[in-house]
């Protein structure tokens, strides 16, 4: 249960960016997409409340890719000896 309302958040979300679909379709697609991110998020803090050793995860990862993303800017900011 926990899954499927992350991935019918996610698929609602996906679906309203298709420009092709009619505006009254992306309408309701996106207000199914942002009730289900509310479950899906509240899901999420759930589950971390229950094993609170997980929540190490995603704080790991947010602070790697920040990590590289800041380095990839110091890096093409710094000029090249030529």
């Amino acid at each position: 249960m926990h899954v499927a309302i992350i991935i019918f958040s996610l698929i609602c979300l996906f679906a309203y960016r298709i420009r092709k679909l009619p505006e009254v379709l992306r309408s309701i697609l996106l207000v199914l997409g942002l009730i289900s991110g509310w479950f899906a998020l509240f899901e999420i803090i759930g589950y971390i409340e229950a094993n609170p050793y997980l929540a190490a995860i995603p704080i790991a990862l947010g602070l790697g890719y920040w990590y590289w993303k800041r380095k990839q800017c110091s890096v093409k900011k710094t000029p090249s000896d030529q």
